[in-house]
């Protein structure tokens, strides 16, 4: 399996709750968190010295933070990406997903706060 798609099967998994997750954010604007175990991201072979966290912030669809670094933020951008219904949401607004240490990913809608001139 090439290292673009080590992850991909996970994310395709919990692809399901996530688009559950990310309606309940815009329903609710609220927080979602979806619980993920750790043995799936080491079943992968690959080991990360620096763990898996990360930060993936989405701006109207477009990916608007550095995660080259990330390949387990970068496949799930990809694959949120290709699922219509969660790409329709992620057009419409500013989304932030983080995958802690514990393994909890947490879904975000952020306000669009203006940029001040000064």
């Amino acid at each position: 399996m090439k290292d673009a798609e080590v992850y991909q099967t996970l994310w395709k998994k919990y692809l399901p709750v996530i688009s559950m997750k990310l309606k309940q954010v815009v329903r609710n604007n609220e927080s979602a968190h979806v619980g993920m175990y750790k043995f799936e991201f080491h079943s992968s072979g690959k080991k990360k010295k620096s763990g898996y966290q990360f930060d993936l912030n989405i701006r109207n669809g477009r990916v608007i933070n550095d995660i080259s670094s990330s390949p387990v933020a970068a496949q799930l951008s990809e694959i949120l990406r290709q699922d219509p219904v969660i790409k329709s949401i992620l057009n419409s607004g500013y989304f932030n997903f983080t995958l802690n240490s514990d393994f909890i990913l947490t879904i975000q809608q952020k306000s669009e706060q203006p940029q001040i001139a000064q």
